[in-house]
């Protein structure tokens, strides 16, 4: 194999599609074979026809794939040589459209990297009650790594497919891993999420539209997010031991997440900092804001992960109240989207696991 990744995107016109192809384009140890497409206006068309960013940095053109469809069985055939040809192959396509797919792809012996919910779950009854349908493949959810480098890199080493974490569960998770952490704590949390208008996606709804998201702080999924299945999966926590309410604003990009936690006992501010460091030792993404002085860039903020692959965490205490708070910030469609897939990748063959992504400078004044 030598240190040429030879992977392709089955599904590159979306938001995740496009987050990839702006990472892997300019990876050094990236071969860049394919992206498809299921629009057959955009068959044969460069991707910067639909990414026009891209534009000067990619001569790659969409190929058409649309498995169902008997009219393009050549298509088809030459795409499913084109993966078996290939060391890895990113999916990302919708939830839901995933396990419909990676049939076509599993006796290829390539290594798949999934962006989507379809395989994040180890119990097929949960797809049912968060996603309204049953699994199925339920057989290979046990195949399945989740790929969030900093609690399962040395399980996606040696992983043959991944399923990626959600942005909003990522921030959660990593809001919330380090209280795992500390010896005999029993602890609530209740999350508040702020995101970003493209965590909905590049399909137009009526509540994507820029004139009903815009200068708007806007409550939904206020009970229950399906993306709770994978923290409680994760923090190993009950249901009724965390909870999220989720708010739209009017941003473009980024998840801000606190998390209000109560404990069994007190907890001092040493053993926060304690848990926090051990929690993310050795993890090249993760950057701890808990200053006292206040300002900018004390505790994490969105403003200054966007564009990177950084997780920003933080905490304080609230003596008064009893009350631990746990933060993070991160950008949507890097760290919580096609920034842990690569990362993944590039722990899946031997790289190093900032390769291509410490490239990425959180710009100060994005939008």
């Amino acid at each position: 194999m030598g240190n040429t990744i030879k992977t392709g995107i089955i599904g590159g016109t979306g938001y995740t599609g496009l987050a990839l192809l702006e990472v892997l384009v300019r990876h050094p140890n990236v071969e860049l074979g394919f992206v498809t497409t299921r629009q057959e206006s955009l068959s044969g068309e460069y991707v910067h026809r639909e990414h026009p960013n891209l534009y000067g940095l990619s001569d790659l053109k969409f190929s058409i794939y649309k498995p169902e469809d008997p009219s393009f069985k050549e298509a088809n055939q030459l795409l499913l040589k084109q993966v078996r040809d290939s060391d890895v192959i990113f999916l990302g396509v919708p939830s839901g459209v995933s396990m419909t797919l990676i049939k076509d792809f599993l006796d290829t012996g390539t290594k798949i990297i999934d962006t989507s919910a379809d395989f994040r779950l180890r119990d097929p009854a949960l797809y049912k009650e968060f996603y309204g349908r049953d699994h199925p493949l339920p057989e290979l959810l046990k195949d399945f790594i989740y790929g969030l480098p900093e609690l399962h890199r040395e399980e996606i080493k040696n992983a043959k497919y991944i399923a990626c974490p959600g942005c909003n569960s990522t921030a959660m998770i990593l809001a919330g891993y380090p209280l795992t952490k500390i010896e005999n704590l029993d602890f609530k949390v209740t999350y508040t999420i702020m995101t970003g208008s493209s965590e909905a996606g590049s399909e137009p709804s009526r509540a994507s539209h820029h004139a009903e998201r815009s200068g708007v702080t806007r409550p939904y999924s206020i009970k229950e997010h399906r993306h709770l299945a994978e923290v409680r999966q994760e923090l190993k926590l009950p249901p009724l031991k965390v909870g999220v309410s989720m708010f739209a604003v009017p941003m473009v990009r980024g998840v801000e997440c606190i998390g209000n936690v109560f404990t069994n006992r007190p907890v001092e501010e040493k053993e926060l900092w304690k848990a926090f460091r051990s929690a993310y030792e050795g993890s090249p993404f993760i950057r701890i804001r808990a200053r006292k002085t206040g300002g900018p860039g004390s505790l994490p903020d969105t403003k200054y992960v966007r564009g990177s692959n950084f997780g920003d965490v933080g905490f304080f205490l609230d003596e008064k109240h009893g009350r631990i708070g746990v933060l993070s910030a991160i950008d949507n469609l890097v760290k919580g989207d096609a920034g842990n897939a690569i990362q993944s990748m590039n722990l899946m063959f031997g790289l190093n696991e900032t390769t291509r992504l410490k490239d990425m400078v959180p710009s100060y004044l994005f939008e």
